[in-house]
This record gives structure tokens, C-alpha cells and sequence, in this order.
């Protein structure tokens, strides 16, 4: 491996571990957890995506002055998990 490739490598690394700290720390479930690894990040940050697309869906439902309703959407659970990206980011410890 070349001097430049390394050093590429371990900026990208230091990188995924910043954002992975900035994720964490706006996480209310993660937020106070004094470890975690970069997985758990990952799925509780999907699964908090989710939870504030449904308030926000259900919102819009909910609202009488909404003139066309809120029915046809892409939501995040119809989208599939990219493994490879997953098994990527587990790799940064």
C-alpha cells in the first residue's frame, strides 16, 4: 500500500468517526450512552429518522387545512438497508 493510499484511508476513517460522534450526540437514546458502537449508531439513527417522519406524517393527517392529503410518500422502512455500507461503518472501530 502507498504512503498517499494510507494516509487517504485514514482520513476517510477519521472522518466516519467524526459524523458517527456528531450522529450520536443528537441521538436522545445515544446522547448520555458514554459508548457505542458505530452499528448501533447507524440502525438507532434510522430508527430515529423514522419515528420523526410517523410525527410528521401524522401531522399532516391530522391536519383539518391541509387541502390535498398526505397519501403518497416514500417512507424510509420501504427502503432497503445497504448491507455493504453497514458492514463499511461496523469496520471503523
Amino acid at each position: 500500500m502507498t504512503r498517499n493510499s494510507s494516509s487517504t484511508k485514514k482520513t476517510k476513517t477519521d472522518l466516519t468517526k467524526v459524523e458517527l460522534k456528531k450522529l450520536k450526540s443528537i441521538l436522545p437514546t445515544l446522547k448520555q450512552k458514554p459508548t457505542s458502537t458505530p452499528i448501533e449508531i447507524v440502525l438507532e439513527t434510522i430508527r430515529y429518522i423514522r419515528q420523526l417522519e410517523n410525527q410528521l406524517i401524522d401531522r399532516f393527517q391530522t391536519d383539518t387545512s391541509l387541502s390535498v392529503p398526505f397519501t403518497s410518500r416514500t417512507s424510509l422502512s420501504d427502503m432497503s438497508t445497504d448491507s455493504s455500507l453497514l458492514q463499511d461503518i461496523s469496520n471503523t472501530d
